[in-house]
C-alpha cells in the first residue's frame, strides 16, 4: 500500500477520521470506489472517488472538498484509501474477488439466476426451493434494519445505467456494446444483480469485525451438503451445497473463520533435509518406499486438487514439486522458507528460529562523509562472515542456524549512501534514524542567516552564518540537514525548512531565472532579494531584411535614474546591485536569444517566420513590408486570350496576387510552391504557402509558363482554378479588359463561339434536349469531358447521338467514335444509330469473329460492350478516339473492378458518361466515375477521403459539400422529368434486344427440331388444312423459352440456377428504374412468368402489387400501387390490365414478351400514359435476337394496319391471318436462326 501521494497532515487527519468512525458508506465495483465520509469539522459528508489498480496504485481520484480542488489531495481521499486496505496488504476489491462471500454468491447466482423472482417470502425470511420442494436457500433478517435492507435489495432495486452506477466504469468497449445491444456478459449480469450486492454487504460486515459463525452439516464418507452462516444480531443464511460446488469453495475457506480447515502438505516420505554452508544449498534425502506408501494410503474423498477427510478437513492432493528435487539452490531457499517453514523445521539438520528476530544496524561516516549502514543480528559484522547468508526474510549464522528476521530496511547486508544522497535519505527515514542515538533527528533546527550577491561572472551565490554551535563541535552540512558528531542530524532553517537554499549554493548565470521561478516563495524571505522598482521604461523589436536574412534588433529603454547604473539581465529578471531582482512584466519581456540583436540563420528562418514571429507581434516596434502578413490576398486576371491547339482551345493568361501592401506575379508564388517553400517574401507582404488555397498551383507544369510569366492552361485547368480561387476580373474599359471579361463570361455561361452543326441527325430534339446537346458541344469545343445524368426516359442516348453528329460534321466526317454499353442494350444502340445517324458507319465489335481492322478502314463508330472492352483493352487502348461514349457508366463505379481499370486505359479527346442513376449517393463512387471521365481531375483517393468523404459523410461539413459541388458541377448535367416536362409528353417506345443464354439455345434447338419435319410436311401438303394449332403450340413453346428456361422445366424454386438473356435485361431495367425513383409496370402473357417475377421481387424485398384474371381485390391492389411509396412495381397480365385500370403513378412500362396484337399492347401501355400522368412514359418491348420474337415483330408490324382496332382477337386468331407461304417462310426463318445460334 503506497501513501506517498498524500501529505503527512492529510494522513494524520485521515487516521483521526477512521478513529471517529467517520466512514459511513462504502460503494465499490472492481477497482472503482466511492466512500462516504462525514467530516465533523465542516459538518458535511463527502464522497471521495478513487480508481486504483490491484497493487493499490492510485490511477484517478477526486473529492468535492475545497482542498482537493486546489491541491488534488485531501484527508477524505486519504481516509478512503486507508479504508480500502483496512490494515491488509491487498485492496478491498482484490480481497473481495477471492473471498468466501463472493464465491458463495456466484454459486447462488449460477444456480438460481440473476432475478429475485426465485425468492419466496416465508414469514420474516426468504426462501428458494426446488421443483420437488427441497429447500435450497434460506435467508432470515434478525433486525428490522436488516429486514428493510433485504427487501430493498431484492425487490426495490433502482435501475442502474452508465450515468448512475459505478458498475459500468470498469467495462471494456466490447462489454459495453453487448450491454447496449441487450446481450450483456455474465460478469456484468452478476455485477448488476442482487447476489453481487449481497456478497459485498457480507464482506463489509466481516471487514467491520461483526461477529459471525460458519458451520457445516457433515456426514460420514460424504462432503458436507448444508451450510449455515450467522452474523450475530444481523442475519442468518442457510443453503444447500452440491458436491460440484466444493472445488470452488475450498480455496476461499481460508478467508473466513471456518470449522473446516485446509491443511498444509504431508511429506512423511522425506527422510532429511541438509544445508551445506559452503554451497549455500539444501539437499533433500527421500525414502521412495515411504513416499509410495503415503500416496497409496491417502484416503478420503477427492475434491479437485484436495482430499476431504471427515472431521479433519481438506488436504492437498498434489505435492509441491519443489520437494521432488534433491537439490535446492540459494535463490529458492527464501521461497521454500516462506511457503514451507514447518516442513523445514521438521526435517532440516540446522536449527530454525521462527518469530520476530529483529535485525540490527551499525551506522558510521567514512572520510568522504558517505554514510555506511551494516546489518547484523547478534554482533557487528556477523552477517558479513563467509559462512553467513541471507535468504529473503531469513538469515543463516554459523553454528546457530536459521533465523526469521523482520524490519529489513533494504536488500542486502550493507548499504552505502553517497554524500549527495544523505539529505534525502535522512528526510525519508527520520523515524528509523531516531532509534540510533548518535544519528537521531532533532525536532529543533539550526538557524542560519542567508545573504546573496552576484559575482563578476554573473553567478548567484548564497552564504550563511550558523549560530548556537560550539566551536569544538564537528559538523557536516548536507543541505537540508546538518550532522553534528555524536549528536545527530539537525534540520537547517534558512527562514524556511525546505533545504532548497543553503549556504554555499551557487547558481550559474544561465540557470538564475529558472532558479528564482522555482523557489520564489523561499526567496521572498531572503532579505532585499526582490526589488520593488522596474528599471525598464519601454522594450520591443525592430525586424527587417538585411542581405536577404531576417534581422532582429532588441530595443530596451531604461528609466532616466537607471541609465548610469549597471542593470544586468537574467532572462525575465533584471538585477541592480543593492536593490535586488525584479521580474520584468510579460509584455515588456524580451527573449534572450534576440538580445541585443540576432540574425536569423537560413536553418532557423522557417521556424521563426511560421511560429515565432506571431508570438512577437505585440512587441514589434517596426516591421518591414515584406515580413508583414497581408490582411487579404486576392487573385486578379489581367489578360485572357484563347489559343487554338490540337483541335481544342487553350488559354493564355496573366495572373497576379494583390494585397493592401502591393502585388506579386502568380509565377513567383508557383515557383515557391514547387520548391516546397513554406513562405515567400513579396511586395504584397509575407505569404505563407502551407495553405490549401495554393494547392492548385502545384499541378501547373513548368512548360505552361512562357517567358513573360503568362500561364498557358486548358479550360479544365481554368475551371479547377476557379473552384479554389475567386478570380477577380480586370476593371476598366480597355480593349484587353473588355475582351477578357467577355471570355470569362462565356466560360461561366457554358457558351462557345464554335457553331454546332447537326446535319444528318434524323431526330427532333425537345427544348431541354437541345440544351443538353449545346452543353455537350461546349465541353467538346473546350477540350472537356463530362457526364449526362438525366433521369431515365429523358433521352440521354439521343442527346449523345446529337453530339456525335456535331463532332462528325465538325471533323468533316473523318471522326472516330467509340460507344461502350452493357451487353443488354448493344442491339438497342445498333438500331438507334441506324435510324437516326444513317451516314455514320457503325461496326458492332461484339461476339465471335469480331475484327477491329474493319473499324480503321470501313467504319466511323465502334460499338462494343463492357465485357468485350475488358478482353480487348490492350487493343483498344492503342487507338485515340475523337469521342468515347460510356452508356450506363455506373458500371465503372468500383475503382477496383476490371471494368474501371479497362476504361482508364482508353484514349480520347472527349469522354462522355451516360447514367440515369444519381451519383451523389457515394462520394468515392463519384470519384471513381470522374477518374474514368476526367482522369486526374479530382484528388488522389486518400486525399479525397480526407478532403471530402470523411468531413461530409461523417461530419456533415456543409463547407466541404459546397466545395465539392463547385468542383464537379461544370461536368455534370442532371435533369428530372418533373423539371423539364410541363405537359403530357409522347410516350417513348423502344425495342430492347437481348441474346439467348447457352441453356436457352439448347432448349430452343431441341424444341424446334423435335417438331420441324412433321410440321413442314403438314404445311406443304396443300390437300390438307393448315395445322394452325400445331404451329401455335410450337411458337408458344419457343416464346416461353425466350422468356426463361423455368417456363419449360418448371424448376421455379431454383430459377437462380438458370440463365436467361431476357431476364438479365429485365433485372437491369428494373434496377435503373428504382435508382431513378420511378415506378414500373411489367406485363407478360404467361402466368408462370408473372409468378417468377413476383418470386424475385419478394426475395429482393421490393414492394409490388399484382393483378391477373383471377384477382378479386383489384381495387386494393391498384390503390396500394398508387398510394404506397414503397410499392415500386406493378405485375400484370395483358388481359387483366387492359380495361378499367389506372396506373399513372408509374412512368416505365416493360412488355416482357410480345403480344401478337399491338393494339392489345398499346391499350395496356395507355393504362400508364394517360391524363393525370405528369412524367414522361418510357416503354420497353423486350425482343430476343435471332429468335421467333424478332420475326413475329416484323410480321405483326407489316400487318398492323389490318389488325389495328381488333383488340378482341387472341394470339391464335392472329396466326390464322398468316397464309401457307407466310407460315413456310416463318418456319424457314426460324430454321436459319437455329443454325446461327
Amino acid at each position: 500500500m503506497s501513501q506517498f501521494s498524500f501529505l503527512q497532515k492529510n494522513l494524520i487527519k485521515a487516521e483521526q477520521l477512521l478513529l471517529e468512525q467517520s466512514v459511513k458508506k462504502i460503494l465499490f465495483s472492481e477497482a472503482t470506489y466511492q466512500i462516504e465520509i462525514f467530516d465533523k469539522e465542516s459538518a458535511h459528508s463527502f464522497s471521495p472517488f478513487l480508481h486504483i489498480d490491484d497493487q493499490g496504485k492510485i490511477l484517478e481520484g477526486f473529492c468535492s472538498c475545497n482542498e482537493a480542488e486546489e491541491t488534488q489531495s485531501c484527508a477524505h481521499l486519504a481516509a478512503a484509501y486507508l479504508t480500502i486496505f483496512n490494515g491488509n496488504l491487498q485492496p478491498l476489491h482484490v480481497r473481495f474477488r477471492h473471498s468466501f462471500w463472493n464465491c458463495l454468491c456466484q454459486i447462488f447466482c449460477n444456480r438460481h439466476g440473476y432475478e429475485a423472482k426465485a425468492l419466496r417470502k416465508k414469514e420474516e425470511a426468504y426462501e428458494i426451493r426446488s421443483s420437488t420442494n427441497k429447500l435450497l436457500f434460506h435467508i432470515e433478517p434478525l433486525t428490522a434494519a436488516t429486514k428493510k435492507y433485504l427487501h430493498t435489495l431484492f425487490f426495490e432495486r433502482a435501475v442502474e445505467t452508465e450515468e448512475t452506477s459505478l458498475k459500468f466504469s470498469n467495462l471494456t468497449l466490447d462489454e459495453l456494446q453487448l450491454w447496449k445491444e441487450g446481450n450483456p456478459s455474465h460478469r456484468l449480469k452478476y455485477e448488476l444483480c442482487f447476489w453481487s450486492d449481497l456478497a459485498k454487504w457480507l464482506m463489509l460486515l466481516q471487514e467491520s469485525k461483526k461477529p459471525y459463525t460458519i458451520s457445516f452439516e457433515e456426514k460420514e464418507k460424504h462432503l458436507p451438503s448444508w451450510l449455515s452462516v450467522q452474523f450475530t444480531d444481523v442475519l442468518k443464511i442457510e443453503c444447500y451445497l452440491s458436491e460440484v460446488h466444493w472445488p470452488q469453495l475450498i480455496p476461499v475457506l481460508k478467508t473466513v473463520d471456518s470449522p473446516l480447515v485446509v491443511h498444509g502438505q504431508p511429506y512423511s516420505y522425506i527422510r532429511a533435509i541438509r544445508y551445506n554452508e559452503s554451497d549455500k544449498k539444501l539437499f533433500i534425502e527421500m525414502d521412495q518406499s515411504q513416499k509410495q506408501q503415503q500416496e497409496e494410503k491417502a484416503k478420503g474423498i477427492g475434491v479437485g486438487d484436495f482430499i476431504f477427510i471427515p472431521r479433519k478437513g481438506f488436504f492437498p492432493a498434489i505435492i509441491d514439486p519443489i520437494f521432488e528435487q534433491r537439490e535446492i539452490s540459494a535463490q529458492k531457499i527464501g521461497k521454500i522458507f516462506f511457503k514451507h517453514a514447518p516442513i523445514l523445521q521438521r526435517f532440516l539438520n540446522k536449527p530454525i528460529h521462527a518469530g520476530n528476530n529483529r535485525i540490527q544496524y551499525d551506522l558510521f561516516f567514512d572520510a568522504e562523509e558517505r554514510l555506511h549502514i551494516e546489518c547484523y543480528l547478534f554482533e557487528k559484522k556477523d552477517l558479513q562472515k563467509k559462512s553467513s547468508a541471507r535468504f529473503g526474510n531469513w538469515v543463516y549464522l554459523e553454528k546457530k542456524g536459521f533465523f526469521q528476521v523482520e524490519n529489513w530496511l533494504f536488500d542486502g547486508i550493507t548499504k552505502v549512501i553517497e554524500r549527495a544522497d544523505v539529505s534525502e535519505f535522512v528526510s525519508q527515514h527520520k523515524a528509523w534514524l531516531n532509534s540510533f542515538p548518535l544519528f537521531q533527528t532533532h525536532v529543533y533546527t539550526i538557524e542560519s542567516q542567508l545573504r546573496f550577491f552576484v559575482t563578476a561572472s554573473k553567478q548567484l551565490r548564497f552564504e550563511a552564518a550558523i549560530e548556537m554551535l560550539e566551536a569544538e563541535d564537528k559538523i557536516s552540512d548536507f543541505g537540508a540537514w546538518i550532522y553534528v558528531k555524536n549528536q545527530g542530524f539537525f534540520a537547517k532553517r534558512t527562514q524556511l525548512q525546505t533545504g532548497s537554499i543553503y549556504s554555499g549554493l551557487t547558481i550559474e548565470k544561465d540557470r538564475v531565472a529558472e532558479f528564482i521561478q522555482m523557489h520564489r516563495e523561499e526567496l521572498e524571505n531572503v532579505k532585499r532579494f526582490f526589488s520593488p522598482i522596474c528599471p525598464i521604461l519601454k522594450s520591443g523589436y525592430e525586424i527587417s531584411l538585411k542581405s536577404k536574412q531576417v534581422f532582429i534588433q532588441s530595443i530596451i529603454q531604461l528609466l532616466p535614474e537607471y541609465q548610469d547604473k549597471n542593470v544586468q539581465f537574467f532572462d525575465e529578471f533584471t538585477y541592480v546591485e543593492n536593490q535586488g531582482f525584479y521580474e520584468i512584466a510579460f509584455e515588456q519581456r524580451l527573449k534572450k536569444k534576440y538580445m541585443p540583436s540576432a540574425c536569423i540563420s537560413k536553418e532557423q528562418e522557417a521556424n521563426f517566420i511560421l511560429y515565432d514571429l506571431d508570438t512577437l507581434v505585440d512587441q514589434i516596434i517596426t516591421l518591414q513590408k515584406e515580413l508583414t502578413k497581408p490582411h487579404s490576398l486576392q487573385v486578379e486576371i489581367r489578360n485572357l486570350e484563347p489559343i487554338k491547339k490540337n483541335k481544342h482551345f487553350q488559354w493564355r493568361m496573366q495572373l497576379v496576387f494583390i494585397s493592401e501592401l502591393g502585388e506579386v506575379d502568380a509565377k513567383e508564388i508557383w515557383q515557391a510552391t514547387i520548391e516546397n517553400r513554406p513562405y515567400l517574401f513579396t511586395p504584397a507582404g509575407l505569404i505563407t504557402l502551407k495553405q490549401s488555397r495554393f494547392n492548385w498551383l502545384k499541378v501547373i507544369r513548368k512548360q505552361q509558363w512562357d517567358a513573360k510569366s503568362f500561364l498557358r492552361c486548358t479550360t479544365l485547368d481554368w475551371l479547377r482554378i476557379t473552384v479554389f480561387e475567386e478570380i477577380k476580373a480586370p476593371e476598366g474599359r480597355s480593349t484587353q479588359a473588355l475582351q477578357t471579361r467577355k471570355w470569362l463570361e462565356g466560360i461561366s455561361q457554358f457558351e462557345t463561339q464554335t457553331p454546332m452543326d447537326l446535319t444528318g441527325f434524323r431526330s427532333r430534339l425537345r427544348a431541354y434536349q437541345e440544351t443538353g446537346v449545346h452543353w455537350l458541344w461546349f465541353l467538346y469545343t473546350y477540350g472537356l469531358s463530362g457526364m449526362l445524368c438525366d433521369e431515365m426516359g429523358l433521352g440521354k442516348t439521343h442527346q449523345a447521338m446529337g453530339l456525335i453528329a456535331a463532332v462528325f460534321n465538325e471533323l468533316q466526317k473523318r471522326a472516330k467514335f467509340l460507344v461502350v454499353c452493357p451487353t443488354s442494350v448493344i442491339y438497342h444502340w445498333e438500331e438507334l444509330l441506324k435510324n437516326f445517324l444513317p451516314e455514320v458507319r457503325v461496326l458492332t465489335f461484339y461476339g465471335v469473329g469480331r475484327n477491329f481492322d474493319l473499324f480503321t478502314t470501313q467504319a466511323d463508330l465502334l460499338l462494343t460492350s463492357y465485357g468485350v472492352l475488358r478482353s480487348e483493352k490492350t487493343l483498344l487502348s492503342q487507338y485515340t478516339f475523337d469521342l468515347i461514349v460510356f452508356d450506363e457508366v455506373q458500371n465503372a463505379k468500383n475503382s477496383q473492378s476490371q471494368t474501371h481499370k479497362a476504361l482508364k486505359t482508353l484514349n480520347a479527346h472527349m469522354r462522355l458518361g451516360l447514367t440515369g442513376t444519381p451519383i451523389e449517393n457515394s462520394l468515392l463512387e463519384l470519384r471513381s466515375l470522374f477518374e474514368v471521365i476526367l482522369p486526374g481531375y479530382l484528388p488522389q483517393e486518400a486525399h479525397f477521403k480526407h478532403l471530402f468523404v470523411n468531413p461530409i459523410e461523417k461530419g456533415q461539413d456543409q463547407a466541404r459539400k459546397v466545395l465539392l459541388k463547385r468542383l464537379v458541377d461544370p461536368f455534370i448535367l442532371r435533369r428530372k422529368k418533373k423539371e423539364v416536362l410541363l405537359e403530357l409528353p409522347e410516350k417513348i417506345e423502344e425495342i430492347s434486344y437481348c441474346d439467348l443464354s447457352e441453356e436457352q439455345k439448347n432448349l430452343y434447338k431441341a424444341a424446334f427440331f423435335q417438331q420441324k419435319s412433321q410440321l413442314m410436311q403438314q404445311i406443304e401438303d396443300e390437300s390438307k388444312p393448315l395445322p394452325y394449332l400445331h404451329v401455335f403450340a410450337l411458337l408458344s413453346t419457343l416464346k416461353q423459352i425466350c422468356d426463361h428456361p423455368c417456363l419449360i422445366n418448371k424448376q421455379f424454386d431454383e430459377f437462380h440456377k438458370h440463365r436467361s438473356g431476357k431476364w438479365d435485361l429485365f433485372v437491369q431495367l428494373l434496377q435503373e428504374t428504382r435508382d431513378s425513383g420511378q415506378k414500373l409496370v411489367v406485363f407478360s402473357q404467361y402466368l408462370n412468368m408473372l409468378s417468377l417475377i413476383e418470386k424475385y421481387l419478394k426475395e429482393q424485398n421490393i414492394g409490388f402489387a399484382a393483378i391477373r384474371g383471377s384477382t378479386r381485390n383489384r381495387k386494393e391492389m391498384l390503390d396500394r400501387f398508387k398510394q404506397d411509396p414503397t410499392c415500386e412495381v406493378f405485375v400484370a397480365s395483358l388481359q387483366a390490365a387492359g380495361v378499367g385500370v389506372d396506373l399513372v403513378s408509374a412512368s416505365v412500362v416493360i412488355h416482357y414478351d410480345r403480344w401478337w396484337n399491338p393494339a392489345r399492347e398499346n391499350q395496356a401501355t395507355d393504362r400508364v400514359h394517360r391524363i393525370g400522368q405528369n412524367r414522361g412514359v418510357q416503354v420497353f418491348k423486350l425482343v430476343t435476337k435471332n429468335t421467333i420474337e424478332e420475326h413475329i415483330h416484323k410480321v405483326i408490324e407489316k400487318k398492323q394496319a389490318l389488325m389495328e382496332g381488333v383488340i378482341e382477337f387472341t394470339d391464335q386468331d392472329q396466326i390464322k391471318k398468316l397464309n401457307r407461304e407466310e407460315l413456310i417462310h416463318l418456319i424457314n426463318l426460324i430454321d436459319q436462326d437455329v443454325k446461327k445460334i
